[in-house]
């Protein structure tokens, strides 16, 4: 049964989620957020395997190729929706963990991300301000 939070990005990489994730695939296309959250990851836990896409047509390839047990995704990429990725993710292996990690972090993008089975969204402008602060 999926669950849906709306937790810093940070609460969610500390928690014991990682116990049973060996593999993390990353879809923005900005490559300055998937540096940032491929250190963010590998400061969690080394030995995992992280994968980066930069669009839709990158993630589905790798969504098959690498078999991810997590997904941190993008809504809004160049060739198309994060949204429509994640509703076919979970019909292709409902089990994979999705974050939805967006600037668009609207009621209407959440509430759809929940439907379509998303566990985790988190607002990116936020997490990126709240990392600032860390710095």
């Amino acid at each position: 049964m999926s669950y849906f939070l709306c937790l810093p990005l940070n609460v969610i990489l500390s928690s014991n989620l990682f116990d049973s994730m060996r593999k993390v695939l990353i879809v923005d296309d900005s490559h300055l957020v998937q540096t940032m959250l491929r250190k963010e990851l590998e400061g969690v836990d080394r030995s995992l395997r992280i994968s980066q896409a930069a669009n839709c047509e990158e993630a589905a390839d790798m969504f098959g190729s690498f078999e991810p047990d997590m997904v941190i995704l993008d809504i809004e990429l160049p060739d198309g929706s994060g949204i429509g990725l994640l509703e076919r993710f979970k019909e292709d292996r409902p089990g994979v963990e999705v974050i939805m990690f967006t600037n668009y972090a609207t009621n209407e993008f959440r509430k759809r991300c929940k439907e379509l089975g998303a566990d985790h969204f988190i607002d990116k402008s936020d997490h990126l301000r709240l990392m600032k602060l860390f710095r």
